[in-house]
């Protein structure tokens, strides 16, 4: 409600990737085009079928699942890092333009809700966002993705407090190689309230998978802690091999 009361007062009058002159808003941020085209990325090549990572070939699964069996039951994402769903992500997390989230979050329940893998579903729960970058955005870009994700899906357990992050100081993984990225999340995540999860299937999300390291290592956690399953969500998924 909040997000149609918004679109009233300030209207939008362009698609925010193409610039196209029209009338848009928290549920239509973009114009039909652009929705096409982040369609077509969805479906533009071979995916791995457990951690959903885009491939340039046509192996069943990428080189990161064959080493090791990742801890969650399947990730998928709306489409590859790049183009317009690289775009959208960047309007979101570094211009602070909060209202796409609610379309964002509409596509990723659609990928959900089409993916039999994923059910039984119980609670949702956003990858914490570290500490520097709550600092600096002022919000956490996976608790907002989260919201539309648990109203389309009908899961009203969003729960933002059971797991949590530590390591303040901490270097963001973004600057990091995978091998630092492993290392620099050990220990980094904790569950507050381990009764809130135990036993539940739970689906985790963030909105970027590269190396995959940050669900991996909130799955482990989250399983540890009890959970009968965790299966992850994200916006866009890197390209492998």
């Amino acid at each position: 409600m909040l997000e149609r009361f918004l679109d009233l007062l300030f209207p939008q009058t362009r698609c925010c990737l193409c610039k196209k002159n029209g009338l848009y808003g928290s549920r239509k941020p973009w114009c039909e085009k652009c929705m096409a085209e982040l369609y077509a990325l969805q479906k533009s090549c071979n995916i791995c079928d457990r951690c959903g990572k885009y491939l340039g070939s046509d192996s069943l699964l990428c080189q990161d699942c064959r080493r090791q069996e990742p801890a969650f039951t399947i990730c998928r994402a709306v489409g590859p890092y790049k183009e317009a769903n690289r775009i959208v992500i960047k309007i979101l997390k570094f211009l602070g333009k909060k209202s796409v989230s609610y379309t964002m979050g509409a596509l990723m329940a659609e990928v959900v809700k089409n993916e039999k893998r994923y059910w039984p579903l119980d609670m949702i729960v956003p990858v914490p966002s570290s500490y520097r970058s709550m600092v600096q955005r002022g919000f956490s870009q996976t608790l907002l993705l989260s919201q539309p994700i648990g109203k389309i899906l009908e899961i009203k357990n969003v729960d933002k407090n059971c797991l949590l992050r530590d390591q303040k100081n901490a270097p963001l993984q973004k600057e990091l190689t995978r091998e630092e990225r492993i290392r620099n999340l050990r220990g980094a995540f904790y569950v507050k309230y381990p009764d809130k999860v135990a036993g539940k299937n739970i689906l985790l999300v963030d909105d970027i998978y590269t190396t995959g390291s940050t669900v991996k290592e909130c799955s482990k956690i989250l399983l540890a802690a009890g959970a009968a399953k965790v299966a992850v969500i994200t916006w866009s998924s890197g390209v492998g091999l």
